[in-house]
């Protein structure tokens, strides 16, 4: 049984089925609502209803109970109970970028880092590839399936490569770094996720995580192509100097007079004379007022909610701050 979902203030619909959430439906008629994470953790994908019935069942471990009075939900975790009116935000960017599942073939591994991995799968010739950078794919082996951010931008290389942090009893890290090697046959499932550079004026500033260096390097490599001048301000922290695994931040900001680069230590126990402490407080020492900048942030739960919240008390506007937390995995 379907039921018509109708998003404002945009006027798209839908019909969505009963069997699956709000935003798996929506993706299936293409339309691309706002979400990341798509297991409940994030909340990305909060939205009203203004009519209709939801089933609630999956929301209550994000949503506070003053928002479910309100009708907020989740899209990725509730499903309709009958025709619905939605206040969701909805992006045609992303019209005809279609999510399918495609094999991939490991080109290359290597390991800038003792916990980091760089990945290049090459996919089938005739398979048409398309995504926005910032996106990500959910990487299938051998039973597993993890989400990780796509690291290169379509015009800077084909194929898809995904930057890989080794995780303490973590299922796919552990055959990334132990049994992956060249020609490995995976699965690819994307693209996914609603995170990509919105067409503005404003100067931009990355904050990255770890491999939440992954999408911005996608990012900047497109801004780049494109020939865009707004100033690039990218801020990378981690726990210690190995683990800044790339030299392109520097290589860009030496090439290119609008594109700046800070990195961030936040090891207490490491020898470094660059910026130390949290990434997001190096921004906040930076700059007087965040007003006229647009944020992407990608990287834990953690650091992205303490910079939205006190990036807000530097005047940054909620709707230009934009992010991507790497949420722990419900799979199996």
């Amino acid at each position: 049984m379907g039921f018509r979902v109708l998003i404002q203030p945009s006027g798209v619909f839908f019909e969505a089925d009963e069997n699956e959430s709000i935003v798996e439906s929506a993706l299936k008629n293409q339309i691309a609502l706002e979400y990341s994470c798509n297991n409940g953790a994030c909340g990305k994908c909060k939205a009203k209803l203004i009519d209709g019935e939801i089933d609630f069942s999956d929301t209550h471990s994000v949503l506070n109970q003053t928002e479910i009075k309100e009708g907020m939900f989740l899209t990725c975790s509730s499903k309709p109970l009958s025709d619905c009116v939605v206040d969701a935000k909805y992006f045609p960017e992303l019209e005809g970028i279609t999510q399918k599942v495609i094999p991939g073939k490991l080109d290359s591994i290597d390991f800038p880092s003792q916990e980091i991995s760089v990945l290049k799968f090459r996919t089938p010739p005739r398979t048409e590839l398309n995504y926005l950078p910032g996106q990500y794919f959910d990487l299938i082996y051998s039973g597993v399936r993890r989400s990780y951010s796509v690291a290169n931008s379509q015009v800077s290389s084909t194929g898809i490569e995904l930057h890989i942090a080794k995780v303490t009893k973590g299922e796919m890290s552990t055959k990334v770094f132990e049994e992956f090697k060249p020609e490995t046959m995976v699965r690819l499932d994307g693209p996914k996720g609603t995170f990509f550079v919105r067409d503005s004026k404003n100067p931009l500033i990355f904050l990255a995580g770890g491999t939440g260096f992954a999408p911005v390097k996608a990012m900047v490599e497109d801004l780049i192509a494109k020939g865009d001048i707004r100033e690039v301000y990218i801020y990378w922290g981690v726990s210690k100097p190995t683990n800044l695994y790339s030299s392109l931040p520097v290589e860009w900001s030496n090439t290119f007079d609008n594109i700046h680069f800070v990195p961030v230590v936040s090891g207490d126990d490491v020898i470094w004379s660059g910026r130390k402490g949290l990434v997001h407080k190096a921004v906040m020492a930076d700059f007087d007022s965040l007003a006229e900048f647009d944020v992407y942030a990608c990287g834990s739960p953690l650091m992205i909610d303490s910079a939205q919240s006190d990036f807000e008390d530097l005047g940054l506007p909620a709707e230009q701050f934009f992010s991507d937390a790497f949420t722990a995995s419900t799979n199996s």
